[in-house]
């Protein structure tokens, strides 16, 4: 049966998604209807579903936010039994409970299609995304230059999109964006201050102050980001002193009373350190913290900051 729920996180991919519906409609001069789920009636959805257009034809009908109680969930498999062959119905929402008699009856007559985020550890699909983004616009882009852009604007695939449709534009003629590009136009988006603590543990100051001048542009609090950075140097020296001793993540997080995942992030790098490093490392933190509280100039303290700590 033509019946479709989308559903997920990932509200950029969804909506793309209703787009190409949209378009064939547009291309075949079909009927549509677009219903919003907020307060939405059995009976209202009931009609738009059953009732056939006056000039005839096919039909699609959008439900925004869809909303299901469960107590309506046999009138509503009963109503969706008997549409039109004509009809195609799409319903979006945040979420869809697979254990409910809803679901069961769409993966069984219908389609469902769940729009995921690209998750930390899923950068490669992330970064071939970015890539196969801006090939659809005709360009190429560089590896370094996809991974500077995911790393200035985040993994906020409609910022990236946005930040990917500028690019286009700003490079003309040219066949590929490359890094000065991304440099001198992407916006930093909210990752970037992790993206920022991973230069660092990198020991990549160029990428590390790249970065932080996108933040500095964002208009980013630099007392948090500072915080962060302290975080990251502690666990790292915290996990550095149990070197040989513990290599288990799960347990190391419990020991030092931190979150497995961001032990793990903050131990990746670990052996460009040394441990007399790490421990003179939280006082220059301490110290880039003092001067910024007397007024200090914020780019300059930290800029030297991130090379003291990258070694330069």
């Amino acid at each position: 049966m033509p019946i479709y729920y989308f559903y997920g996180e990932e509200d950029f991919l969804l909506d793309e998604a209703l787009d190409k519906f949209k378009q064939k409609i547009a291309d075949r001069a079909l009927n549509l209807e677009t219903l919003d789920g907020a307060g939405l009636t059995l009976a209202r959805l009931s009609d738009a579903l059953l009732t056939s257009p006056l000039l005839g034809g096919d039909k699609l009908v959008i439900v925004k936010d869809f909303e299901l109680e469960t107590k309506a969930q046999d009138s509503l498999i009963a109503c969706l039994k008997t549409v039109p062959p004509e009809l195609t119905v799409v319903f979006t929402a945040a979420a869809l409970d697979r254990r409910s008699k809803f679901y069961k009856f769409l993966d069984e007559h219908g389609e469902v299609v769940e729009f995921k985020t690209f998750a930390p550890w899923e950068l490669d699909g992330l970064l071939n995304w970015i890539k196969g983004r801006a090939l659809k616009q005709g360009k190429g882009i560089s590896a370094e230059a996809a991974r500077l852009l995911q790393e200035i604007t985040g993994s906020n695939l409609r910022l990236l999109a946005g930040e990917l449709d500028k690019l286009v534009t700003f490079i003309g003629e040219r066949a590929a964006i490359a890094e000065p590009d991304v440099l001198a136009l992407a916006a930093a988006g909210e990752a970037s201050a992790f993206a920022l603590t991973d230069a660092l543990r990198a020991k990549d100051l160029k990428r590390a102050l790249a970065l932080f001048q996108g933040l500095l542009k964002n208009k980013e609090e630099v007392f948090p980001l500072l915080a962060l950075l302290a975080s990251q140097y502690r666990i790292m020296l915290q996990v550095k002193a149990l070197a040989g001793r513990e290599t288990d993540f799960n347990r190391i997080a419990r020991l030092i009373g931190g979150n497995p995942y961001y032990v793990k992030k903050c131990s990746a790098n670990l052996g460009r350190f040394t441990l007399a490093e790490l421990r003179s490392a939280l006082p220059r933190l301490l110290e880039a913290g003092n001067k910024l509280k007397t007024g200090a100039n914020q780019a300059v303290v930290l800029e030297l900051l991130m090379a003291d700590l990258c070694g330069n």
